[in-house]
């Protein structure tokens, strides 16, 4: 059964069991879906949708984390449309990014609310005039309806060769690619996911993540309502400025399924004071996943000392490693096993933590690239996959398809698809060393960005945490190290930036022996950033160089 066929399940089923629950500032439940309400207004939704709007239509979605989305999302599925998930964002680039993913699908339609199109054109600048002229339609979620006896049921396509929403990476901006994901490909990784966690119908889940992230689409909110589960939302903005209101909904509600970046856990262990830890009770958390960046060991192990207290278990940690490609995992640890770490000899030693085997009927290859040679086992190269999760393709660009999706080994194994990601299996487990095309390569000797980052961002206390790019470039001596770091505002004068400076400079050297060629510091909010808040080390690259 697919995601619609799931719901229309659950809702007759257990039609007044709660589906999703929107969590409001002071925890309260701000919005309420039943499974019979979801369903209906799905319903709703579809045949406002397919009266208005052509079979395999792009429908930009573009709403806050509120039951509107899903609403909108599923009866865009409903309907025959191809569902386009974009973040909000009101800045100029912001609206740009908007404007470049509305060119590349062609899409007919952008769903969203009164209140969203207001502040979309409250700044006049030249990006909101050019989306004020598109000659797109609006359809605004005011007006859904809310009935789902006042129309006829409809009928969709689900073929397996077809699309039923595009994921957009994370990294588009100026050329986005759309990754097309099928009915197929959502239901084989959500039951990949579901059956590694052993999800059910009796758990609840919390996430925070951002809506039109594939991690934060696919298992924060697709997966509570493919296993008739309840899944509770909280506004990843509201979650930034409020990180207890997680951990406080994970109690209240006995939450078994939670997860997302890293930094989370880190903003957690600085923003939470020891005295809010002690009400709260994260012993029914069986599963905190971490992915969608780097894994860093040291926020596993902070995370698990400072909510020992309230009775989290760490064998609850979820290494985790996916992409939006594959529609989402790739490997998943297994809960309630150790978590296992395991140093890589190169010339910046580090240690690194096992993402757990491949999910189910996955296969993974570690790739020499130059020859097309699968690796030894501890061999680092890049991960390739081939799995029925693994998407169509990118939306009307073959030539990236061809690149991305229909790579095969020198003896004809294939298609895989090839991830840009580094790595090695060990005794079944897959760990994730970098990302290829990102790394950096001075004199020979190969530094992955990561662990230069992680220094940096240590060395001194006016970095701004998870706000460091470092990167190559290329000069009249070679390939060379550049830094880009956010420092705070307080930190902008004379002799607070050459204190900086210095720090970076004595651990840089130190950690890699290496020398910086070049390095800025701007103030926070600078460094671009992807939608999910991903550092994009080569746009940086882009803006920062010849500054």
């Amino acid at each position: 059964m697919d995601i619609i066929q799931k719901l229309e399940f659950y809702a007759g089923q257990f039609s007044d069991k709660l589906a999703y629950g929107f969590v409001g500032k002071d925890g309260d439940l701000t919005q309420t879906l039943t499974y019979k309400a979801l369903f209906e207004t799905t319903l709703a939704a579809s045949a406002q949708f397919q009266a208005a709007y052509a079979s395999r239509s792009r429908a930009i979605i573009l709403l806050p984390a509120e039951a509107a989305f899903i609403q909108t999302f599923l009866g865009s599925l409903q309907a025959g449309l191809i569902a386009v998930p974009c973040p909000i964002g009101y800045s100029e680039p912001a609206i740009y990014r908007i404007l470049n993913i509305i060119s590349d699908c062609s899409a007919s339609v952008i769903i969203t609310n009164r209140k969203t199109y207001k502040m979309l054109f409250q700044r006049q600048n030249a990006a909101s005039k050019a989306l004020q002229d598109r000659n797109i339609s609006w359809f605004f979620t005011d007006d859904l309806l809310e009935q789902a006896d006042l129309i006829n049921p409809i009928s969709r396509s689900t073929a397996d060769n077809e699309p039923a929403y595009l994921q957009y990476t994370s990294g588009s901006t100026g050329h986005p690619k759309g990754v097309m994901i099928s009915h197929p490909n959502l239901v084989a990784n959500l039951n990949a996911i579901n059956n590694c966690f052993g999800r059910t119908e009796m758990d609840s889940s919390v996430t925070w993540l951002p809506h039109y992230h594939d991690m934060g689409l696919v298992d924060g909110l697709l997966s509570p309502i493919f296993t008739g589960g309840t899944g509770y939302v909280i506004a990843p903005l509201l979650f930034i400025t409020k990180p207890i209101l997680l951990l406080e909904t994970i109690s209240q509600y006995k939450a078994a399924v939670c997860g997302g970046p890293g930094f989370g856990l880190d903003h957690c262990v600085s923003r939470i004071k020891p005295e809010q830890l002690e009400t709260l009770d994260l012993s029914s958390l069986r599963v905190l996943y971490v992915g969608a960046e780097p894994i860093r060991i040291s926020s596993l192990e902070n995370f698990t000392e400072t909510m020992q207290m309230t009775g989290f278990k760490r064998e609850s940690l979820v290494p985790a490693y996916g992409l939006a490609e594959a529609t989402l995992a790739v490997s998943l640890h297994l809960h309630g096993t150790p978590m296992v770490y395991q140093k890589i000899s190169a010339s910046n030693p580090k240690t690194v933590v096992a993402c757990g085997p491949p999910v189910e009927f996955t296969e993974v290859a570690i790739v020499d690239t130059e020859l097309l040679t699968i690796q030894s086992e501890g061999e680092i190269g890049e991960i390739w996959v081939k799995n029925a999760g693994v998407a169509l393709g990118y939306w009307e660009n073959p030539a990236a398809t061809l690149a991305t999706f229909q790579a095969f080994t020198n003896c004809g194994n294939g298609p895989f698809l090839r991830t840009g990601d580094l790595g090695f299996i060990s005794n079944g487990k897959l760990f994730i060393t970098g990302r290829k095309k990102e790394l950096i390569i001075i004199r020979g000797t190969n530094y992955f960005p990561q662990d230069i980052e992680e220094v940096v961002s240590a060395c001194h206390d006016d970095i701004q945490p998870h706000a460091t790019a470092a990167f190559s470039i290329e000069t009249e001596q070679g390939e060379e190290l550049m830094i880009v770091s956010e420092v705070r505002r307080a930190s902008q004068n004379d002799i607070e930036v050459s204190a900086i400076h210095n720090s970076i400079v004595s651990s840089i050297g130190l950690a890699f022996g290496l020398v910086p060629h070049k390095i800025v510091l701007t103030s926070i909010g600078k460094l671009p950033k992807t939608s999910s808040g991903k550092i994009q080390r080569l746009k940086a690259r882009e803006v920062f160089y010849d500054n």
